[in-house]
């Protein structure tokens, strides 16, 4: 029985729980891997909205942590520079090798800092496709991008999975004519959020192991769930309202149910006090807030993180308000304000 016990973090989305199974899956098949009889525990998923970070999570883990732990792999999520440190002091005094694959523009900086453990890239440099953390741990642990292993005899059938996740988290089913995954990206993500959160990690998991073609069975669901996508989207956008933040405008509604398609159409809303675009949009859950623009000079990843303790990439982003709902804190300036006021 191999010695090799693996530990795993990742964010609780689409693209969390693929790339979290698909490190697993990976590793499983390389050739001569020292993974093929190691022992997976749980995956800890992470919700970012929760405090804003994944930092909770890691803290909890590295205070009481018992099992014989030897590899650690984040995957989707990046937490502060501040508990990475510590992390890699625990790994360090204990021999264990950790690994953070991620995508997220915002945490970058990570790379410079923590070089041998740090694997966070945006785009790749080859193909010029936007990243996912599923297609960053294709490329980091296969060698390629998922859409050069479709043909693969070995590979594949986890290239196809990788990709149609990457289509959808980075967008590239709306913004990329030549994506490889256009609505069918959509409707995985649908179908995911359809479920329970123990059912979604279900239903991943056999797609990694059977492919796409597990989704045929869900085919009058996915029907079912566009219309019903639709039919929401169209009614909320008749309440969106207006507001200001910086020197921005943007368009903001609740919405509890499919929040980056909601999003993304409230980011071409008209703003009828300037009669342009809107530079973004912000779709309230609660005290969770995700961004969304359409704008090339618009970065969401900045605002994100300033305002909303959050983070993410230039037009996708997320965070949470502060201390309460519709409440900021600009970590510039230090001041605290009402963002919003909804009657």
């Amino acid at each position: 029985m191999s010695n090799v016990v693996v530990k795993r973090f990742s964010h609780t989305d689409l693209d969390g729980v693929g790339s979290a199974l698909l490190v697993a899956e990976v590793l499983q098949h390389l050739p001569e891997s020292e993974f093929q009889e190691a022992t997976f525990l749980p995956v800890t998923y992470c919700e970012p909205g929760n405090d804003g970070t994944i930092d909770p999570n890691v803290l909890q883990f590295l205070a009481a942590n018992e099992e014989p732990v030897t590899h650690i792999f984040i995957t989707d999520i990046c937490p502060s520079e501040e508990v990475i440190a510590k992390l890699a002091a625990y790994c360090d005094e204990r021999k264990i090798q950790w690994t953070i694959f991620d995508h997220h523009i915002s945490s970058v900086g990570m790379n410079a800092l923590f070089p041998d453990h740090s694997k966070i890239t945006v785009a790749d440099e080859r193909t010029g496709l936007k990243h996912s953390a599923t297609s960053v741990v294709m490329k980091e642990l296969v060698g390629s991008m998922p859409t050069e292993l479709f043909d693969d005899a070995y590979w594949g059938k986890l290239a196809h999975v990788a990709d149609i996740i990457r289509c959808y988290d980075c967008w590239d089913w709306q913004s990329n004519p030549e994506a490889a995954y256009k609505e069918a990206a959509k409707d995985f993500n649908n179908l995911f959020y359809f479920f329970n959160f123990e059912k979604r990690c279900e239903l991943m998991q056999q797609v990694m192991e059977q492919g796409l073609s597990y989704l045929d069975q869900y085919a009058d669901i996915i029907t079912a769930m566009g219309e019903k996508e639709a039919e929401y989207i169209t009614k909320k956008l008749k309440h969106a309202r207006f507001g200001s933040l910086d020197d921005y405008r943007f368009a903001y509604v609740h919405g509890e149910q499919y929040q980056s398609s909601l999003g993304n159409a409230m980011a071409q809303l008209i703003d009828p006090e300037t009669e342009k675009v809107v530079d973004f949009s912000l779709v309230i859950v609660g005290r969770g807030v995700s961004l969304r623009a359409v704008k090339d000079d618009v970065d969401l990843s900045v605002i994100a993180k300033r305002f909303f303790n959050g983070g993410g990439h230039q037009k996708a982003s997320g965070g949470v308000f502060f201390k309460q709902e519709l409440y900021i804190h600009d970590q510039e300036t230090g001041l605290e304000s009402r963002l919003l006021v909804i009657e």
